[in-house]
């Protein structure tokens, strides 16, 4: 299963550096999922021969066998994937050692939509339960094949925190303990977390008064762009992100609570 980005799937997790008097950032923000636009993710399986399969999207590709041992990804995930049946699968995702979720995927009788059912505890304490429904994009057998996202339904969206402290501004996300520092310089730099994988880094620039553009990476591979406007009123911020070929897009909207 494709996570949007390792730091932003359907949450962003990171921290800027702005030099605003008064940022129209500060506070916190929560995603409002009915007027998100959340789908659009692509990912494909081929028969990678000697009972492998190669998965690819556009943040990473490697070969496994379903037979649920044990390996690590380009994103430095530990994974295991698993066939369960003749249109079942279960996969983990450990992240520093911690088991970040558990899924469940299940194909339709007529294979054309695959359901990913992802459950976990965040490193707060809180559940979640979330599924990803994708839709067939080629032909194929089972898993082979393309697909896209078409539906996301998130249990427990998490909420973020910004705040200015002079030239350094902090966005924390509580639930998952998760948090970056940078300077508003387009240069990259590192974040930190349970359930951050090594390497990600993040570079901001400003492009407005209220706005901001994010570079995310993976040890120099770019993984998504993301553009950031609060508007005029300060109580609505729209988020539009893309993979790091600039596709895929996917919008949020967030609303402040504090």
């Amino acid at each position: 299963m494709k996570t949007r980005t390792m730091l932003f799937p359907v949450v962003a997790l990171c921290m800027y550096s702005v030099a605003w008097a008064d940022s129209p950032f500060d506070g916190t923000w929560q995603l409002n999922t009915a007027k998100s636009n959340l789908t659009g993710d692509t990912m494909s399986f081929e028969d990678a021969g000697s009972g492998q399969l190669k998965y690819t999207d556009s943040s990473q590709s490697y070969s496994f066998k379903p037979d649920g041992s044990s390996f690590t990804t380009p994103l430095g995930v530990e994974r295991t994937f698993k066939k369960t049946g003749d249109s079942t699968y279960s996969t983990t995702n450990t992240v520093n050692g911690r088991l970040d979720d558990t899924n469940t995927w299940k194909l339709s009788a007529d294979g054309k939509t695959l359901v990913i059912e992802s459950k976990g505890t965040k490193p707060n304490g809180d559940t979640f339960d979330d599924v990803t429904t994708y839709v067939r994009t080629s032909s194929g057998t089972g898993l082979i094949g393309g697909w896209k996202n078409s539906k996301v339904k998130l249990s427990s969206p998490n909420t973020l925190t910004f705040q200015i402290n002079g030239n350094d501004f902090t966005l924390a996300i509580s639930d998952i303990k998760g948090s970056c520092r940078a300077k508003l310089d387009g240069k990259d730099y590192p974040c930190a977390g349970p359930t951050v994988p090594d390497g990600i880094t993040v570079a901001i620039t400003k492009t407005g008064a209220n706005s901001l553009k994010l570079v995310e990476k993976s040890k120099s591979k770019v993984l998504a762009i993301i553009h950031y406007q609060v508007a005029a009123d300060g109580k609505t911020m729209n988020i539009k992100g893309s993979n790091g070929e600039g596709k895929e897009p996917w919008t949020e909207v967030r609303e402040k609570q504090s």
